[in-house]
């Protein structure tokens, strides 16, 4: 079988489970809602066995030939402007593919035991299938249109699975929200695409990026461009200033948390970098406008993550925080930093994602950490595999997440210049308060005494085990990961993984890859700084929720609000396009196109009521009325004469 082949049937697997859903649904209750369940996740299985054979047989092709571009048909074509349906396999997609088909594989299991009951599960795997199927679109697309389509139905597929349960008005709210700001992120990106094929006259990448010196290193043109292109994603990996969807996506069942905010559509915007660094490696300006924008959020994120008290929201937050780490990584140019941070990200997140939504099952859908406490006693296994995922996400030496975040910090300390400074020493404190709200949620939901509420809904959600066997086999599975997968990039040891994608995202720049000892110096203090957070978190937090914690005022009231930023866009766009509406409809609306026809047709009611005696239906009135005409034509055509 050949790669092509393969990537191809990987990217089908996905879309055929969901039209075999919907074809099944057909059949009403006839059909077992659990059959929709496990073809889901037998579509995934499939899709995950094929992109393990597109990987296995591109390392075993020369490494300067590791490109596979296959074009199904063209899709459009009008004049000098063609777009195929291709896609591109190389070491970077394969990437993406292993870690989409991969993690949402375990998350789709996940899925048949917490969604098992609903009434709705045909309908939330046939969408959970089809979101996979249009990440692949993104990650799998050879050109900029087809980039664009995956990038639109990933929005979309969000958008139904975030509003799933539509019933509650929050979720439809949620849902919206989120669509129209990943609309905004898709408007730019859609302009910048609009620029790129009138500078070069395609849409292809490796036309485009073959053709990058027409446009010119460090101009206006490309900077725009890449601008453009920056905007589409930090909208769809919610960071400054289009994050503000993030936090209330957590309206959707939990592995939809899972799934969007761990391992697939938050990283989209990271992966779209690291695919267009020939482009960005030509806009510096960009590049440390990325930098400092994924400084300012993981610092803002983790900050705000500190004093929420919804469980999915703080790891929802940490998932910003942790996303702009990888843009910071990109934003320095050292692209593979930021993928090896997209891959463990995707373990240990989605280990916590569904690690909460075992305690949510087993308190009967609280969400309030206040609400919690002291549960190890009752769900030791999951306390055990979040505590993996807790300190992964912490940076703790040697699990995976510390590993992957780690290179970050080192290539901004290899750097220095100012920016690289900026990167390590803002991501050094990120790392401390990292370590203080992700300990903080585990001291207050696993140790101390359990609350009324715990106490009342553990010991019987739970007296049978800690919950379905397939929603705790993927997060064992996830742990494991979380701990030994950053051994394929260890300090002075391994370099497989930026080996690995050297030839994709450095064909056209020198490789930025830390020296050993920058690298270490870089674990050993991040690790510290870690551990720092999570032993404050310790001393604080160590007995349980009821441990009294005052923040200063004003620290408290923005990360409570979360910076504000809804407010601003409150009143920045909705509070005026409502008073333009309002005025809209009284001084143009109502009297222009309400009043203005309603008096036209009383006049025409009013004019027919008049003339309505004239119609007498007798000939001799018909008759006079001719001659009377008649006569009136004469008498004008005789004085015209005169």
């Amino acid at each position: 079988m050949s790669i092509a082949t393969a990537a191809w049937l990987a990217y089908a697997a996905p879309l055929a489970g969901c039209v075999l859903i919907a074809l099944l649904g057909l059949g009403g209750e006839r059909v077992p809602r659990r059959a929709a369940a496990w073809i889901a996740c037998l579509a995934m299985l499939v899709a995950f066995v094929f992109a393990v054979v597109v990987t296995v047989q591109l390392e075993g092709l020369e490494e300067t030939s590791r490109s596979v571009r296959s074009v199904a048909w063209t899709w459009l074509a009008a004049g000098d402007f063609h777009v195929d349906n291709s896609i591109l396999v190389d070491q970077l997609s394969a990437v993406m593919l292993l870690v989409v088909t991969g993690v949402g594989f375990l998350i789709h299991v996940y899925s048949v035991g917490y969604m098992q009951g609903d009434r709705e599960e045909r309908r939330y795997f046939a969408y959970l299938n089809l979101f996979v199927f249009s990440m692949l679109i993104l990650v799998l697309a050879a050109n900029f249109v087809v980039l664009l389509v995956g990038w639109g139905m990933v929005g979309l597929c969000s958008y139904l699975l975030i509003g799933f349960w539509h019933q509650r008005p929050s979720a439809v709210a949620a849902a919206k929200k989120a669509f129209v700001m990943n609309a905004v992120g898709d408007i730019g990106m859609a302009i910048g695409i609009f620029m790129i094929f009138r500078q070069l006259g395609t849409v292809d990448y490796i036309e485009v990026f073959a053709g990058r010196a027409e446009l010119g290193a460090d101009t206006s043109t490309i900077n725009w461009i890449c601008g453009l292109l920056l905007i589409g994603g930090l909208a769809k990996s919610a960071q400054l200033p289009l994050h503000t969807w993030l936090p209330d996506a957590m309206e959707g069942p939990t592995p939809v948390s899972a799934l969007i905010h761990a391992a697939t559509m938050v990283t989209a915007g990271v992966y779209l970098i690291a695919r267009m660094n020939p482009l960005y490696s030509y806009a510096p300006d960009i590049q440390h406008l990325i930098v400092v924008l994924g400084v300012v959020g993981l610092l803002m994120a983790g900050l705000i993550a500190l004093t929420q008290t919804d469980i999915k929201r703080i790891i929802a937050f940490s998932t910003m925080s942790q996303i702009a780490y990888m843009f910071v990584g990109v934003g320095l140019g050292a692209y593979w930093t930021g993928i090896y941070h997209l891959t463990t990200h995707a373990f240990f997140k989605a280990l916590l994602f569904m690690g909460a939504g075992v305690v949510i099952h087993a308190l009967a859908d609280q969400q309030d950490i206040r609400q919690m406490g002291g549960l190890h006693r009752w769900l030791p296994k999951t306390s055990l595999a979040m505590w993996i995922g807790t300190l992964a996400l912490a940076g703790i030496f040697p699990l995976s997440g510390g590993l992957s975040k780690d290179s970050i910090l080192a290539a901004g300390l290899e750097i220095g210049n100012g920016w690289g400074d900026l990167a390590f020493f803002g991501g050094v404190a990120g790392a401390v308060l990292t370590g203080l709200y992700a300990s903080r949620l585990m001291f207050t939901v696993f140790r101390g005494p359990p609350s009324d509420y715990a106490a009342a809904h553990a010991p019987h959600h739970t007296e049978h085990g800690e919950g379905p066997r397939t929603m705790l086999y993927p997060v064992f599975i996830l742990a494991a990961l979380a701990v030994v997968a950053g051994i394929v990039q260890f300090p002075g040891l391994s370099h497989v993984f930026s080996s690995w994608l050297e030839p994709v995202v450095y064909g056209a720049v020198p490789m930025l890859e830390p020296s050993a000892s920058n690298d270490w110096i870089a674990t050993g203090v991040a690790t510290a700084a870690g551990g720092i957070g999570v032993i404050v978190a310790a001393i604080v937090w160590g007995h349980g929720r009821s441990a009294p914690v005052s923040f200063p005022r004003p620290l408290a009231v923005l990360s409570e609000r979360r910076f504000f930023w809804d407010e601003l866009y409150h009143y920045a766009f909705y509070v005026p396009a409502a008073w333009t509406a309002v005025a809209l409809r009284r001084f143009v609306e109502r009297p222009v196109f309400l009043v203005v026809p309603d008096a036209i047709g009383a006049f025409a009611l009013l004019a027919g009521r008049t003339l309505a005696p004239l119609q007498t239906g007798l000939v001799r009135a018909y008759a006079l009325a001719f001659a009377l005409g008649v006569g009136g034509l004469v008498l004008y055509f005789m004085v015209q004469a005169a």
